[in-house]
């Protein structure tokens, strides 16, 4: 009797979410996505998350990324190896690389992030930037630059709640789950561009373990990216209001993070797409497990 009143209770949940996601839709359809006007070029796309891992797998497997279609993300492009490695895709989905007024240190990596795109960007690239920065000073910096990018945007709207309808708002690119983290948003454009398998590499998502309270009660993260030579600590804000982050803040925004993977999942499966995590280390559960090592995996 329990279970079977809780089945209905979530059912009518369910329906609810799916009621909010259909009226922000309604409210936010000015956000057009421009991600079907990419049609993938090849069957197979690997995003480059940015954890600590992925200096082992770039150093070890060097041969792993020679003719792959790349998507990075976010700070990427700080790296040695954005210049080698060459993507073809380059995705940011933080507003605050689009608006004035942002926390401090996003501002000021935003401004490092713009400068080496320009510097550095020679090869023909995808750039996938949220509705909300079409025409942002940021996206016109690059667009005047003249280097050789080509942007699209996405609408990043919340979409949750009863399945069918979920899944049929993101066919048409009209939200995703909640885009609490950057791969987010790359594993839902490389859905609507096409590609049949999606690998991800360097998502660790450890972010858990660097967590500490400081001596003034504020909550700090150690924060470390793979082309970093040592982690660096931080005080966790709210990336709109600027506030100060609580812990119980911080820990509901990584359930909502790992809940959009297990709806990413359920969407990537109903279209027959492979989500492949092949990360060394990561916290992700909701994909298909691999060694890096034995790829290719269809060949064993």
């Amino acid at each position: 009797m329990f279970y079977g009143l809780l089945k209905i209770q979530r059912f009518f949940e369910s329906l609810y979410q799916a009621l909010i996601s259909l009226v922000r839709v309604f409210f936010r359809f000015r956000f057009r996505s421009d991600l079907n006007k990419i049609n993938a070029s090849g069957k197979e796309l690997v995003i480059l998350a940015n954890g600590p891992s992925l200096r082992s797998d770039l150093d070890n497997h060097p041969g792993f990324f020679l003719d792959k279609q790349l998507m990075c993300v976010n700070q990427f492009v700080l790296s040695t190896d954005y210049e080698r490695l060459k993507p073809q895709f380059y995705i940011l989905l933080d507003i605050g690389f689009f608006i004035e007024n942002t926390i401090p240190r996003v501002a000021e990596v935003r401004e490092q992030v713009k400068q080496a795109l320009i510097r550095k960007t020679t090869w023909p690239m995808t750039f996938c930037c949220p509705a909300e920065g079409r025409n942002s000073f940021f996206h016109r910096d690059l667009a005047a630059s003249g280097i050789p990018v080509k942007f699209v945007f996405f609408n990043r709207t919340v979409v949750d709640g009863y399945r069918p309808v979920r899944h049929w708002l993101y066919r048409r690119q009209m939200g995703m789950p909640p885009p609490q983290n950057v791969l987010i948003g790359a594993l839902m454009a490389g859905l609507a561009f096409g590609f049949s398998r999606i690998i991800i590499l360097g998502a660790d998502h450890s972010w858990h373990q660097g967590l500490e309270i400081g001596t003034d009660g504020k909550l700090v993260s150690a924060e470390h990216h793979f082309y970093d030579k040592q982690p660096w600590k931080v005080a966790v804000q709210h990336p709109e209001t600027l506030q100060r982050a609580t812990i119980h803040d911080y820990f509901f925004n990584l359930y909502r993070t790992f809940r959009s993977y297990q709806l990413i999942q359920e969407f990537a499966g109903s279209r027959g797409v492979r989500i492949i995590n092949a990360s060394s280390i990561t916290f992700i559960d909701a994909f298909e497990r691999k060694n890096l090592a034995d790829y290719p995996w269809d060949q064993r």
